[in-house]
């Protein structure tokens, strides 16, 4: 699916992985790339308004400015329009179907009120191939959203609802959390809908597991209706996965707890 690039935003101070990761937008380093950002027209989207759909011609990639966008597929059930495959979060490019000029994969609609760059493929392309730290960045964001997905698969002999919840949440932590002492701030309001497809569950157990960790003072809800999460650990643990002190089975590239 759509390679989902973090370009800025504040230091992950949580999951450990290689110090040019995610991908930091850096004007020594990326002048070319932080020349097209500074060039391209804001495009301002209201919540649910479609940018693309699937089947598209792919003719450019997009940089989230603010906000978050949906990454969409035809829903399977009866009533829903489509499902969220992905999220394109704050300075993540997305809709990277533009570099073999082919059509559009998924859906892009608006999560919430946001606003997006259009970028030119050529010069991204350009981009990425002249910063070789920032070309390595895009590639573990394929590699990252690949282990994602395969994770994701339920069934008897897959992670329970819970694991691929926390995992979730983990990784939205990752991206764009805020941290605020020991808490994790997530500044966007994603729905249980969305997390439920994130984490290929039904919204009715999503909810059930978010009140259950509500209440257990594993998460919490801040002012502005979004989520923060406080025991970081125990959501570590519920994602399956071993903390610091803790021995056993390493968790997977790009899910590791930090040192």
């Amino acid at each position: 699916m759509d390679a989902l690039v973090r370009c800025s935003g504040a230091a992950p101070l949580h999951l450990s992985r290689p110090p040019n990761l995610p991908f930091r937008l850096s004007p020594p380093r990326d002048r070319k790339l932080f020349r097209l950002v500074k060039k391209a027209e804001p495009i301002s989207l209201v919540k649910g308004r479609s940018l693309y759909g699937a089947g598209d011609l792919a003719k450019e990639v997009f940089l989230v400015q603010r906000g978050y966008m949906r990454l969409v597929l035809p829903a399977m059930e009866k009533g829903r329009p489509e499902r969220t495959v992905g999220v394109a979060l704050p300075w993540e490019i997305f809709g990277d179907e533009a570099f073999t000029e082919g059509h559009r994969r998924y859906g892009a609609i608006a999560g919430s009120s946001c606003t997006v760059l259009p970028l030119p493929k050529t010069g991204v392309l350009n981009g990425l191939k002249t910063a070789r730290k920032s070309l390595d960045a895009y590639l573990e964001g394929v590699e990252r959203e690949l282990h994602r997905l395969r994770h994701a698969q339920g069934g008897s002999r897959g992670p329970t609802a819970a694991q691929r919840l926390a995992e979730v949440l983990l990784d939205v932590g990752d991206r764009c959390g805020e941290p605020d002492g020991r808490r994790i701030d997530i500044p966007e309001r994603l729905t249980h809908q969305v997390l439920a497809d994130l984490a290929g569950s039904h919204r009715a157990t999503v909810t059930t597991l978010l009140n259950d960790w509500l209440y257990d003072g594993i998460l919490a809800n801040s002012t502005n209706g979004c989520f923060c999460i406080q025991k970081h650990a125990d959501l570590w643990a519920l994602a399956g996965y071993h903390g610091p002190a803790q021995r056993g089975p390493a968790a997977p590239e790009g899910m590791r707890p930090s040192r």
